[in-house]
């Protein structure tokens, strides 16, 4: 095959390549949970299993545009249990744009 025959192929990709990148959430959408605490946690939400992240690895998720603008606010906190058994609670609902960083308290 001819190098000139490989153009359209390369215009293909490119062009694909573009449109999946519009398709991205922007981070503004986006509600990500990221594990800081150097254990394997386990995140449940609204009574079940969340996602499980080893140390160092996170999650995302698009929650609806409007969620964090409705009167009362929704009552769904996530909480994360680490194996030695600490827990970690996020204490509002999750909104567009926030992330939680799952992480050992500050020493004082």
């Amino acid at each position: 095959m001819s190098r000139m025959g490989n153009w359209p192929l390369a215009g293909v990709v490119v062009l694909v390549t573009l449109a999946l990148a519009a398709c991205q959430p922007y981070r503004d959408e986006i509600f990500l949970i990221v594990n800081e605490t150097g254990e394997n946690v386990v995140v449940t939400w609204r009574g079940g299993v969340y996602a499980r992240l080893p140390p160092g690895r996170s999650t995302e998720t698009i929650p609806p545009p409007n969620r964090c603008r409705v009167t009362p606010l929704p009552d769904d906190r996530f909480t994360a249990t680490t194996e030695t058994g600490k827990r970690y609670t996020y204490g509002r609902p999750m909104c567009p744009g926030e992330t939680w960083h799952i992480r050992k308290p500050l020493p004082s």
